[in-house]
């Protein structure tokens, strides 16, 4: 019992960066922009915000910082993408080794630095009481940091405001019909903008989780691909915010059940825990590429 309460709290932990990139892309994509630059924000709200964090021993200002990080790489991609029409792709991969460089030289002075804990920080574990109690369930999803907390909120969030409220509709009808958004007076430029750049800032808080509170180190090219993961689960999302639970946390129990057959010395080869995490969305994304295709932003069909 104690083992699966192990696993399911590792699930969440891992699960959470992936969570906040994933649903900074959807909304992104939802503005017809496919936010490959998430991967940099990740990486550069991670290195940032534990810089800060070991600065400054505050929440607020690791959180802060990360995200201002993360949304500043948004801004080059929206910059790129809309005002001088580079390709997504090509835009977002330039971004992402430009971040790598750049916390690389920012980060030498924090390699083999820990904070003492998430704790000095305030980003500590929060039991939430009665629930915390809860046998098997309470401690993995109820001792948590804030970070988590929120992202628990996160997609019920985005889901209200994309199918609820008249800015959301906005928001799709840019990655839809554009020019329907202009002739109703708004500006698609500057919604894309924020799409964009509020894409940069939830994968920079995603960063800061990770490096701040799951980790509690900076390490380079930490982020490792979750960034491009994150992109990929919007797909298997099928673009919808409800289903990011599933997706993120899909590969963060991929990552959960990599540490468990390690801490038990379970016999099987380091490599294949390791690409575990992968493997498990590269099948994830054929069962939903070979059953009921997707329905994504019409102007995202141009480049998938």
């Amino acid at each position: 019992m104690r083992d699966l309460t192990t696993v399911l709290a590792c699930m969440i932990s891992a699960g959470t960066p992936i969570l906040y990139a994933l649903i900074g892309d959807l909304i992104g994509e939802r503005a017809g922009i496919i936010s490959l630059s998430v991967e940099g924000s990740m990486l550069c709200g991670a290195c940032i915000g534990f810089g800060t964090a070991v600065a400054t021993h505050n929440m607020l200002f690791a959180v802060l910082s990360g995200a201002l990080a993360g949304g500043l790489i948004g801004f080059c991609q929206a910059f790129l993408t809309i005002d001088r029409k580079s390709n997504m792709m090509a835009s977002g991969f330039v971004l992402m080794f430009f971040a790598m460089g750049l916390t690389a030289f920012y980060g030498r002075s924090l390699l083999n630095i820990s904070i003492g804990g998430a704790n000095s920080a305030g980003l500590g574990k929060i039991a939430i009481p009665v629930l915390s109690k809860i046998p098997v369930l309470g401690t993995a999803l109820f001792t948590q940091d804030i970070l988590t907390y929120i992202s628990y909120l996160l997609p019920l969030i985005v889901y209200f405001f994309i199918y609820k409220t008249k800015y959301g509709l906005i928001l799709c009808s840019v990655g839809e019909r554009p020019e329907v958004t202009l002739a109703y007076g708004y500006n698609p430029r500057l919604i894309q903008y924020g799409a964009v750049i509020m894409a940069g800032v939830l994968a920079g808080i995603g960063g800061v989780q990770m490096s701040v509170i799951y980790t509690m180190g900076w390490a380079n090219n930490m982020v490792n691909g979750r960034g491009f993961i994150a992109t990929a689960l919007v797909i298997l999302c099928s673009w919808k915010p409800q289903r990011a639970y599933l997706a993120a946390y899909l590969f963060g129990l991929a990552q959960a059940l990599q540490i468990f057959l390690q801490v038990h010395s379970v016999p099987v080869s380091m490599y294949i825990t390791l690409m575990l995490p992968y493997l498990l969305t590269l099948v994830a994304l054929g069962f939903i590429s070979s059953s009921k295709k997707p329905t994504m932003p019409e102007k995202l069909k141009i480049v998938i």
